[in-house]
């Protein structure tokens, strides 16, 4: 094999082995909560959050019965209502989805 040969090769393998960045889009960019409110009340648990990432609200009735609310983003209110399942609040939390 003569010197030209081989350095081609090389030269075809190498490139084959940079890898490829390629920009990503800003619709791919990961979603961002920037902070949550919640609420509570006798029946029923709410959060609220600021940025892109989804949220949802749950609670813990009294009757051991777990309910939760809509999925929401971009500050809508969330809530998981007990008395829906004939109960009462006895406490709750969010899930970020």
């Amino acid at each position: 094999m003569s010197i030209r040969t081989v350095a081609a090769a090389v030269a075809a393998t190498a490139a084959l082995a940079v890898p490829v960045l390629a920009a990503v889009p800003a619709s791919a960019a990961p979603a961002r909560v920037a902070a949550c409110s919640t609420y509570s009340d006798a029946v029923s648990y709410g959060v609220s959050c600021d940025g892109t990432r989804g949220y949802c609200a749950w609670a813990v009735c009294v009757n051991n019965k777990v309910v939760y609310g809509p999925t929401r983003s971009g500050g809508a209110w969330s809530y998981a209502h007990c008395g829906n399942v004939g109960s009462t609040f006895r406490s709750g939390g969010y899930t970020l989805v």
